[in-house]
């Protein structure tokens, strides 16, 4: 009996978890779920490997494509220190919003690469910290398939495996312990930009909680920090790559782009452009995506947001910040996150509002509409800054309304992400 119940609590949470693999995949083929159970078994041996050799470090368990719709990317999977794994519900890099890109081909990051060869490297790195920098730049070869930028722990271990695939058009990131590779990620907010025969940057970011990559010169996605990251001690390129340098930096904000300022307007002036603007537009004039824009002054009472868009053909969700800063790191505070989400249909929307305050999501409210958001229509969203609350118009119609949680002369600038094009962004004057 007591050889039982030793082997009943030794083995309880593989079970649970091949068990679960397995209502996962119930109705699928064989070959399936035969691929499930192996990327189970992967993922509770790398699990296992983190506790062996890393007991100190928290297990992380990033968010994937295949991510649930309403979770949010940012990595935000993870485990607390009573061993719970949480998910939060809101990020300012969220899969709501992820570009769907083609689904890995497994769980294993195995670099097959028509050239695996190491092409640079940079040894004894000291002093990793936060705010450092790795800028890697180079040419992407005609001939390649793919290449790798790894930042390695002194055993060999991979703290990040950041790895282009091009016939794929997606990116993989991972790391590894003792050989044996951790879960990928390959969902992203940005569409893939790295070409063959042109030149690439990539900006790899260390921060407290994870990496934020920046990918020729946009913030690409965050990876969550699964090995200690102050033991990174080499930077290697591998690949069919050349002209490869590597820089190192500490940066006070993240990315370090040319921001746009938003244009700023009279109330008449803002009128006419209402009328002027035509119901349909080519998406080759939208703003590039994710959209961020610099207000000129503070939004007070009085001043109104004009955002002109169109939904796109199969939209999820949506969201508009308003927040303290322009960059992505350090976190701005966000004082209104208006966030639609299509996941009903006749024309009702669910449309949540909250505020990212001292380093948290606080309190959400949301409610349910019929609106006149639908595929491939345009519409006029405007936000205006009361003397109590934001009140939200979709096409001169109010939709929802949020009460301050902090001063809103904080906001500085307006970020966009998913599932629309972005025609213009106009600030309305008071007077």
């Amino acid at each position: 009996m007591a050889v039982f119940a030793f082997l009943v609590f030794s083995i309880g949470d593989d079970l649970l978890a091949y068990g679960s693999a397995l209502l996962d995949c119930r109705g699928s083929s064989w070959t399936e779920c035969k691929s499930q159970l192996a990327s189970t078994r992967n993922e509770r041996q790398f699990e296992a490997l983190l506790k062996r050799y890393y007991p100190s470090t928290t297990a992380i368990i990033n968010c994937s494509s295949s991510c649930d719709p309403n979770a949010y990317n940012s990595a935000s999977q993870f485990t607390t220190s009573n061993g719970k794994v949480e998910m939060s519900t809101e990020s300012i890099d969220s899969c709501d919003f992820a570009y769907q890109e083609v689904s890995s081909p497994g769980s294993l990051s195995l670099d097959k690469s028509s050239s695996t060869e190491v092409v640079h490297t940079v040894e004894n790195i000291t002093e990793v910290s936060p705010g450092l920098c790795f800028v890697i730049t180079g040419t992407i070869q005609l001939t390649c398939e793919r290449f790798s930028i790894n930042l390695l722990l002194k055993n060999g271990d991979v703290a990040l495996h950041f790895n282009p695939r091009l016939p794929q058009n997606y990116i993989v990131r991972n790391c590894r312990v003792k050989g044996c590779w951790g879960r990928e990620e390959v969902a992203s907010p940005l569409s893939f930009n790295l070409h063959r025969g042109q030149r690439f940057a990539v900006q790899v970011l260390v921060t407290d909680k994870e990496f934020l990559i920046c990918v020729n010169g946009r913030h690409f996605n965050a990876f969550r920090h699964r090995l200690p990251y102050r033991k990174i001690c080499t930077l290697e390129v591998k690949g069919d790559v050349r002209e490869i340098a590597v820089d190192q930096c500490y940066m006070e904000c993240y990315p370090q782009l040319e921001l746009e300022l938003i244009r700023q307007l009279s109330p008449d002036a803002a009128a006419s452009l209402t009328l002027s603007v035509p119901r349909s537009m080519p998406d080759s004039d939208g703003k590039p995506m994710p959209y961020t824009g610099v207000l000129q002054a503070p939004f007070t009472d009085g001043y109104k947001l004009h955002l002109y868009g169109r939904v796109k053909l199969l939209p999820h969700s949506f969201y508009v910040n308003l927040q303290s800063s322009a960059y992505v790191w350090p976190h701005p505070n966000i004082l209104f996150h208006l966030n639609p989400r299509f996941g009903s249909v006749g024309g009702r929307h669910v449309i949540c509002r909250n505020s990212w305050l001292n380093g948290k999501w606080d309190r959400e409210e949301r409610s349910e509409n019929m609106t006149d958001f639908a595929p491939g229509k345009a519409f006029h969203l405007q936000i205006a800054c009361t003397d109590v609350s934001y009140q939200v118009s979709l096409n001169d119609k109010m939709i929802a309304e949020f009460v301050y949680r902090d001063n809103p002369r904080l906001v500085e600038a307006v970020y966009i992400q998913g599932d629309i094009k972005v025609f213009d962004v106009v600030a309305e004057t008071a007077y």
